[in-house]
Formats: structure tokens, C-alpha cells, sequence
């Protein structure tokens, strides 16, 4: 059997590995990317993606112009001004915070679907899909040789790892690697506009970021993701409601409706065991997050009781632990797969973008430029871990800090 020949085989179909593909294609370099699943349904995917510097500069570098055109033109917006409130909505000092060169587009957020849109927008004939990897085997010529679940495979001079924090391609590159249990565990849900009119839920929740701090408990975090549905129109189905999510109840993966959304996270066996939250569907979830909350003021509980239960779920919060280092060879890795991180200070993502830049500079450098390939690859692992540890490190310090200013009992396991 002939085993079919790319330069660089990326495996994984997530933002990461999407926006190499787009900047190597930009650049006329061969790439090929191996995505397990037809259909991204998983709950994050129903969030917004909000933007950091980092994740910006990545994708204005390389996406081509119409793309990156259809990606400014269909963003959300997130408030700018922040509130902060005890569980009675009597109002807090809010602390002094200075925005850095990473806040500067905070109030920019885009659907993660709207942003899958765009990056596959003109790949159809490089992505490949149902394709589960398996293994990969270096070759004597300095290639290597990736292997799928359905007995194909193919060859490659860089096989990137872009598949998520539970990266094969990473368990066989670094098989000590760990992913730790933090310990806490999250709930978020999501309430159109247009339910939160008819619910008159106080402008207060939707108008600005909303942090609830209470005496005693857990803290709330609200905010709007407003879209605009006359941009739509103008980037043919870049924006459109997602086909492949059609049939899924519930507006979750929805990503032409303008929602507010809340997320809180409390320690394990706060709320309930595990084995009791798996069992609980999302109407099951808000009834016992009301348990805990439904004391408070009655703005706050009746956003979260009317929230579509389709879009409530709870999520263990999983940080990837700083620090390995492997020897530079034709595999590598990005985002997730190597620096996964807790969802404090909205920086994985960004990261697995920023990644994506980084990489693509080096292959275009290695293939365009004459730098060895070895070196270029060097390069952006020395690039990458830099970054990439760094904001794990930032993130975790950021949950840690979270859950220790909550007056409740109850233990975080820090990484």
C-alpha cells in the first residue's frame, strides 16, 4: 500500500489547528488536517471565544483578507463597564484594575461556531474528517508516519499534534505528561435577550460585566454576547446558524442569537459528588445551583431559574501541569495538547491561536526563507512553551485566587 505523502499533517480540527492550516495554506505550503469528529457538539463549542491581543494579531496574520474581513465584520460585543454586587445587589467597590496589552479588546468576543465557520472556509478539500489517530512512527529520512484508527495513514516532514487536552499525539511524544483535577467544578447557562425582555431581568445583568460576591457562597459572573444580525447577510454562511448543529434541542449551539451568560464554579463535593452532577441534566443542575442561591436577590435567581436548560452543564476544571521539554524532532505540538489550562483569564483559546501564528512563521520561514526545518521547529517550541507556561501558570494563579476569596469551606487541590 502507497501511503499518501503531505508536508505538514495536522491532527486535530480545533481553532489551533484550523487558523495553521489557514496560514500555511495562505503561504502556498502543503497541509493536511485529520479531525475525529464530523460534528463539534461539545458544551464549550456553545460559548463565545473572547478575545485577547495575542489571539488577534494570530489570526489577522493568517488568515487571508476576505476571512479575516468576514471574522471582524461578524464579531459579538461584550460589555465594557464592570459592576460588582454582594447576593442582595447592594453594590461593591469594584477594585482598581489596570488594563494591559492583552485587555485591550475586551469587549470583542466571537461565537465559537462563527469562528469554526471561518476557518474552515476554504479547506474543504484538506480537512478530513472521522479520522481518529492512533499512533505515529519517525522513518529513517527524517519523516513520519501518522496512523488512523481505520488502518490509513500518512506521511509527513511535520506532524503537529492539535488535538486537545487528551492529544494522542502528545501521550506517545510525552507519556508523562499530566493533566490535574483542580478540584473545581463548573456551571454556566445562557438566556437569549429576547427571554430576558420577557423576563424583565434587570439591565444591570445584561448591561455591563456583572460579578455577584456574596457574604457567604460561591461568586456569579454575568455578561452579554450581542450579535449583529444584519451582518450576516454580508459573508454568505460565515454567521449563518451551523447546519451540522440543526438538530440539537435548545438554542445552545446556536450562534445567531444574542444571549447573556453566567458561569460560577465551586470545589468538589461542594454541590454534589461527581457521580451525582453527571446524573443531573440541565434543569436538574439549576434546581440544585438554586439550592445554593435562591436566597438571593430575586434579579439574580430568576436569570439563572429561566435560563435554557439546553445550555447548563458542569464541567470539570483541568489544568495541564507547566514545565516539559522534549527533544526538537518532526513532531510537535499546540494549544491545548501541550499548555491546557482553567478557563480563568479567557487566555486557551487565545493561546492555541497564538500558537498558530507562532508556527506557521517558523514552516513559512523553513519552506520559503531556506531555515533549516529543525531549527524553525525548535524555534517555536522554545516560542511556544514561553508562552503557553506562562499562561497556565497565570490562569490557575487566577482560579486559585477566585476561590480563595469565597467565604465557604472547602479544599482546591492546586496543581
Amino acid at each position: 500500500m502507497t501511503i499518501p505523502f503531505v508536508d505538514i499533517a495536522i491532527i486535530g480540527g480545533g481553532p489551533g489547528g484550523l487558523a495553521l492550516a489557514q496560514g500555511l495554506r495562505k503561504h502556498g505550503i502543503d497541509v493536511a488536517v485529520y479531525e475525529r469528529d464530523p460534528v463539534r457538539a461539545d458544551y464549550v463549542q456553545g460559548f463565545r471565544l473572547g478575545l485577547r491581543q495575542r489571539g488577534l494579531d494570530a489570526l489577522e496574520a493568517n488568515l487571508p483578507p476576505h476571512l479575516l474581513e468576514a471574522f471582524l465584520g461578524t464579531l459579538g460585543y461584550a460589555p465594557s463597564e464592570s459592576l460588582i454586587f454582594d447576593e442582595y445587589f447592594h453594590p461593591l467597590a469594584a477594585p482598581e484594575w489596570a488594563r494591559g496589552p492583552e485587555d485591550r479588546h475586551g469587549e470583542k468576543s466571537v461565537s465559537r461556531i462563527t469562528l469554526r465557520q471561518i476557518l474552515l472556509s476554504g479547506l474543504d478539500d484538506i480537512v478530513h474528517v472521522g479520522r481518529v489517530f492512533d499512533h505515529y512512527a519517525e522513518q529513517a529520512d527524517g519523516t513520519v508516519v501518522a496512523h488512523f484508527t481505520d488502518g490509513s495513514a500518512v506521511r509527513a516532514n511535520v506532524l503537529v499534534g492539535a488535538d486537545g487536552a487528551n492529544s494522542a499525539v502528545r501521550r506517545q511524544l510525552l507519556p508523562d505528561f499530566r493533566i490535574v483535577d483542580t478540584g473545581m467544578r463548573r456551571l454556566a447557562g445562557k438566556m437569549t435577550l429576547d427571554a430576558a425582555a420577557r423576563h424583565a431581568i434587570s439591565p444591570l445583568l445584561l448591561d455591563y460585566r456583572t460579578s455577584i460576591r456574596p457574604t457567604a457562597g460561591r461568586r456569579i459572573m454575568f455578561s452579554a454576547h450581542r450579535v449583529d444580525p444584519a451582518a450576516y447577510a454580508r459573508f454568505g454562511l460565515i454567521g449563518q446558524d451551523d447546519a451540522t448543529h440543526r438538530d440539537i434541542a435548545g438554542f445552545h449551539f446556536d450562534n445567531t442569537t444574542s444571549y447573556v451568560w453566567w458561569n460560577t464554579a465551586y470545589a468538589l463535593n461542594e454541590l454534589a459528588t461527581d457521580a451525582e452532577l453527571a446524573r443531573l441534566d440541565g434543569a436538574g443542575l439549576i434546581e440544585l445551583l438554586l439550592r445554593h442561591v435562591g436566597h438571593w436577590d430575586e434579579r439574580i435567581v430568576t436569570l439563572i431559574r429561566n435560563s435554557d436548560p439546553s445550555t447548563v452543564a458542569m464541567l470539570k476544571v483541568r489544568t495541564s501541569e507547566p514545565g516539559a521539554v522534549w527533544e526538537t524532532g518532526p513532531v510537535t505540538l499546540l494549544g491545548d495538547a501541550i499548555h491546557s489550562m482553567t478557563y480563568f483569564q479567557a487566555l486557551g483559546g487565545n493561546s492555541a491561536l497564538h500558537d498558530a501564528g507562532l508556527l506557521a512563521a517558523q514552516l513559512v520561514a523553513a519552506r520559503n526563507g531556506g531555515k533549516p526545518l529543525l531549527p524553525a521547529l525548535h524555534d517555536y517550541e522554545e516560542a511556544m512553551r514561553e508562552h503557553g507556561y506562562e499562561a497556565v501558570r497565570t490562569s490557575l494563579s487566577a482560579m486559585l485566587r477566585n476561590a480563595a476569596a469565597d467565604p465557604v469551606s472547602g479544599s482546591v487541590a492546586a496543581a
